[in-house]
């Protein structure tokens, strides 16, 4: 034979001993009670989360499901109860209408049956048939039949020991299962029914609606658009076997609010910075992704703090820091708002405190315990005070309310401490009339009694002190207004030297008046006393980096990865990858673009002589270009396996491929950075 199939590889030298396993050393000690920390962390953190999520749309799970519960009373005859979901653009919304739903009847052991379908569980009737009687009739809740379902081997194996053998589409063995089973409903939800082909759509409803009279079916869709475009996608007798009921949920940002709101509640250990938290909601607001996905960029946010930061190990519930390793306390020491500390106790000249901070771990370990602790009652002020921002909004008359996300983010950022948004605040609540104002100190007052949230000292003085005023003025309609409202400001105009001056004059106060304005100055400014108190920076507590996590690498490179981006910077410079010095410049500067060189990756050489042609690549000039680069000191023919090798490499990236204008010529299909 000219040429072997197949060849052994026999190695010169044998396979060396594996390296021995060693125990873990350094700050790698900690990882497994870091990842027990991080269980039990996050799982009381799912709990609160799935609590807030489940309530959100309790009210339309109910309604579902008392039209469920009517359909199998008195349904409809000959036609199919429908209940109609209007998730709007976050289809994920009605699924999880659909898990609440199958949860009620699991854990209520009802005889209903509750089956999904998608888009994707069939590309034809038979094999949606095929799939939906698959569900109905195995306890599994799926099977991997699902995204493939062929035409062949049609016949199923039933229970059936008499009649005919039925092919595995026929509605005949669903009917059977219903009758074996007694099952009084069976409940099917299209999962994301804009997919559906509307040919297939209206067939399936149309033969579902045929056997009505023997299964007791119930639809439930859920809808993206409107029923309007539903009803133009669906044929008319499919549209007359349906009997609908029209169901609406929750909105995607609404649930969004509800997850951050359940991540902010006071008494967690971890806290999201602003950096990181704003890259989330922008995410999630341009791909309007499913709640689900949001909260899995919460959870590895989490689990990337607990898993790569080995100081998180202070955050363990539960465990006291002395049980801390003594490389953890010295890693403590190198932070960076430890050294601001330390010029602190210096300019404040605590000589002795620093240096036992720097010689005693014992003494670190305490201040570490103490200054978290802190720091995490800090922040769950801020949290609650931001309450007391929304709730202030809420009272106040044309004054946009802002959503907790945003107001968290810019507190963590800083810059919420003296805004914009609290100076107009305060300003507005100057003008409010005493109607408002009471409503307002006595939620502050109810909020703080239920909730936590901050108030001032005199809040119960200052309150019976203004309904003691109003009660003095309960004769008049009209509510008691203070000196900036602008309805006591009136306009006056003079006329100088032919020029109209219009100028503002405050008009005459009564007395009880000028004491509503007084006691309103008082409000205002115990209200910007909880601001100044609660509002603090993150980055300025005293190691903020064990309980504050604020990095957005990790995020990005899982949850909006850049694969071609990362492709193309290995293969033009290999040297940020390898980090060897045949690959660099050979300058000596790490910002000099790499050039050709033979010592570089055989793919890497030809990707830049690809990134130099136009649209059509002769491939014989391509070969005689490589052959110039890597020519010294080699053969030809372990030049031309190397070609052949980065060519069949490049075209599996799918940067090349072969064209039938041109035989000898290759088409360029990607160009860098595009």
């Amino acid at each position: 034979m000219e040429y072997e199939k197949v060849y052994v590889f026999k190695p010169e030298a044998e396979r060396p001993a594996k390296r021995r396993r060693v125990e873990p050393q350094g700050l790698q000690t900690s990882w497994q009670r870091r990842r027990q920390a991080f269980d039990q962390v996050w799982s009381v953190q799912q709990q609160a989360i799935d609590a807030r999520l489940d309530s959100i749309n309790s009210h339309t799970v109910d309604k579902v499901w008392q039209f469920l519960e009517q359909a199998t009373r008195d349904g409809p005859p000959g036609r199919i109860p429908t209940g109609i979901i209007l998730t709007g653009a976050d289809g994920a919304t009605g699924s999880g209408i659909s898990k609440q739903i199958a949860e009620r009847i699991r854990v209520g052991k009802d005889r209903r049956s509750l089956l999904s379908l998608s888009s994707s569980s069939g590309t034809n009737l038979k094999a949606l048939l095929k799939t939906l009687i698959l569900k109905a009739t195995s306890r599994r809740t799926g099977s991997s039949d699902e995204d493939g379902v062929d035409d062949e081997d049609d016949e199923l194996r039933t229970s059936r020991s008499i009649g005919p053998k039925l092919l595995n589409y026929d509605l005949q063995l669903l009917q059977d299962h219903v009758r074996e089973h007694r099952t009084e409903q069976v409940v099917i939800t299209f999962e994301d029914t804009e997919a559906f082909d509307s040919d297939l759509l209206s067939e399936i409803i149309e033969l579902l609606g045929c056997w009505q009279a023997r299964i007791p079916f119930a639809c439930l869709f859920n809808i993206a658009t409107s029923i309007d475009f539903l009803q133009q996608r669906l044929s008319q007798a499919a549209v007359k076997a349906l009997a609908g009921q029209v169901f609406d949920v929750a909105l995607s940002s609404v649930e969004v609010e509800q997850v951050c709101e359940a991540m902010f509640d006071t008494g967690k250990p971890l806290w999201i910075g602003s950096g990181l938290m704003s890259t989330m909601l922008e995410r999630q607001h341009d791909y309007v992704i499913s709640v689900d996905s949001f909260v899995a960029t919460m959870k590895y946010a989490c689990m990337s703090h607990f898993y790569a930061n080995a100081l998180s190990v202070f955050l363990e519930p539960d465990a006291e820091s002395r049980d801390v390793a003594a490389d953890h306390v010295e890693a403590v020491r190198q932070l960076d708002s430890f050294k601001t500390y330390a010029r602190r106790l210096l300019d404040d000249h605590q000589v002795a405190v620093l240096e036992e901070l720097l010689e005693s771990d014992t003494a670190l370990r305490l201040l570490v315990r103490d200054k978290v602790a802190e720091g995490r009652q800090k922040l769950s002020a801020m949290v609650q005070t931001l309450k007391v921002i929304r709730l202030v909004q809420q009272r106040l008359p044309n004054t946009p309310v802002s959503s907790m996300s945003s107001l968290y983010v810019q507190a963590m950022s800083g810059k919420l401490i003296g805004s914009p948004l609290i100076r107009s605040l305060l300003l507005t609540h100057r003008k409010t009339p005493s109607n408002i104002v009471v409503d307002l100190l006595r939620e502050l007052m109810s909020s703080h009694t239920e909730k936590g949230t901050p108030t001032f000292s005199g809040c119960q003085e200052l309150l019976t002190r203004l309904d003691g005023l109003i009660e003095s003025q309960k004769h008049s309609a009209k509510p008691l207004r203070s000196e900036d409202d602008s309805q006591n400001t009136t306009l006056r105009t003079t006329v100088v030297a032919q020029k109209v001056q219009l100028s503002k004059q405050k008009s005459a106060l009564s007395e009880q008046d000028k004491k509503y304005t007084e006691l309103l100055g008082i409000l205002t400014s115990g209200i910007e006393e909880i601001f100044d108190n609660n509002l603090v920076n993150p980055n300025d507590l005293v190691f903020h980096e064990i309980f504050v996590y604020d990095l957005k690498a990790p995020y990005r490179e899982v949850f909006t990865p850049r694969p071609r981006h990362a492709i193309e910077r290995a293969l033009a410079t290999p040297h940020d990858y390898l980090d060897c010095d045949c690959c660099g410049s050979g300058q000596g500067d790490e910002h000099v673009e790499a050039t050709l060189a033979a010592t570089q990756p055989a793919t890497a050489v030809l990707y830049q002589l690809y990134l130099e042609s136009g649209s059509l690549i002769n491939a014989s000039d391509l070969w005689q270009a490589f052959q110039a680069v890597l020519g010294d000191g080699r053969e030809e023919l372990e030049i031309m396996a190397l070609f052949q090798r980065a060519l069949a490499e490049l075209r599996y990236l799918g940067m090349m491929k072969s064209t039938r204008t041109r035989v000898d010529h290759v088409a360029k299909v990607m160009w860098q950075g595009l």
